[in-house]
């Protein structure tokens, strides 16, 4: 485990600049490494989720069932990010499901043991609260965009927030995460390699 302080350390660091390797090393302590499969599912609808992660290697995505039966992706979550973050917040069941996209390795961290480590140390306490206020910019850009854009506004909004992912990803999943389908991703695309 200690193999990923570093990586760790690196990726708290816009969210704690402060933060020590120490501090990094005891919330360590109690982790452990949990693997994921191309497919598997972290998290399902319904469960209500005691565990936040890091990932190290992969791409996950969260995504809901709406009511006709059909997935809608609410984001996706690469290396060095955190997943489940909420779950700090949220004590019921969710009504969405983290995917693995990718063969995915994981750090797992217990909730309350974090919780308890944010109360003991304030660059924790810090890094949470900057992490929820940047899930908040997201929750409020992505809901004026589907208000005020048009999806091709949309999809250029989405290769800048995650560049390079669009060739790790479903095209189905981005015209989800988008808000369209896939034959309207297709017409959009063409148009803006036609027009450069």
């Amino acid at each position: 485990m200690k193999v990923y302080s570093e990586q760790l350390k690196k990726a708290m660091e816009p969210y704690a600049p402060n933060i020590s390797k120490e501090a990094i090393e005891i919330v360590l302590q109690t982790a452990e490494l949990k693997e994921l499969k191309k497919g598997e599912i972290l998290v399902h609808i319904g469960d209500t989720p005691k565990e936040m992660y890091f990932i190290i290697s992969g791409l996950i995505r969260s995504y809901y069932i709406d009511i006709s039966g059909n997935d809608v992706t609410r984001y996706f979550i690469t290396e060095n990010s955190f997943c489940c973050s909420e779950i700090l917040l949220i004590k019921a069941p969710l009504n969405c499901c983290f995917e693995a996209l990718e063969d995915c390795c994981l750090i797992c961290f217990d909730g309350s043991n974090f919780k308890s480590l944010m109360n003991e140390n304030i660059n924790y306490m810090k890094a949470y609260i900057t992490v929820l206020e940047e899930r908040l910019r997201y929750k409020i850009e992505r809901e004026n965009s589907f208000l005020l854009k048009s999806a091709t506004e949309r999809y250029i909004d989405f290769k800048k927030m995650y560049p390079r992912l669009e060739k790790r990803v479903n095209q189905s999943h981005i015209a989800s995460y988008l808000g369209i389908t896939p034959v309207s991703l297709s017409r959009i695309r063409r148009t803006i390699k036609e027009e450069n």
